[in-house]
């Protein structure tokens, strides 16, 4: 008796091709377990987008210096809503790290906590005071010593979020600059 043969392909090949099918589908499903889970995961966590620079405050008929600031600003990118609690300051690295907690002017910022959906910022203006006592007087005297090129290289603004995860983000470069060189003088 003759095999069938159909497209040139003997009954006995066919059988052959035919049990690869079972091997591709169980792959295939497996990839999307695997892509599924990955998804679920990252659709979990908190993302945002978060800033510390040095503005400049200019208003209509300002002539000479104009007042700096800092602003602190944290945009929510991810899809779940996450709340802000604090924001702050860190430098060094394990036994030599600091922390510390920023305070801002509370008419121009937004308030703390601040619950933040997908999409939405805050901000947070922190003023630079041109005398002796001023930001830039005690911040580097109190946060950056004893190393304070050490202490610049690995400065970064914090926002504290109630569920324990901390954003940080580097200075801005303006902003480091100023800080770097009101540490240098001191």
């Amino acid at each position: 008796m003759t095999d069938l043969v159909f497209l040139g392909i003997t009954k006995t090949q066919w059988e052959l091709i035919n049990s690869f099918s079972s091997w591709l589908s169980a792959i295939g499903t497996i990839a999307a377990v695997v892509v599924s889970l990955w998804l679920a995961t990252r659709a979990s966590r908190l993302r945002c987008n978060a800033h510390a620079g040095h503005r400049l405050i200019i208003e209509h008929g300002m002539r000479g210096n104009f007042p700096g600031v800092i602003i602190f600003r944290i945009i929510n990118t991810g899809d779940k809503p996450f709340r802000v609690n604090s924001i702050g300051w860190t430098t060094g690295v394990f036994r030599w790290k600091r922390e510390a907690m920023q305070m801002h002017d509370r008419v121009q910022s937004s308030p703390l906590p601040v619950e933040l959906q997908h999409g939405q910022e805050a901000q947070w203006v922190v003023p630079l005071l041109s005398d002796e006592q001023g930001w830039m007087k005690s911040f580097p005297a109190k946060m950056l010593r004893p190393h304070p090129m050490y202490r610049c290289a690995t400065l970064r603004a914090i926002f504290v979020t109630s569920v324990g995860k901390t954003f940080t983000a580097r200075p801005e470069a303006g902003l480091l600059k100023k800080i770097r060189e009101a540490a240098v003088r001191q």
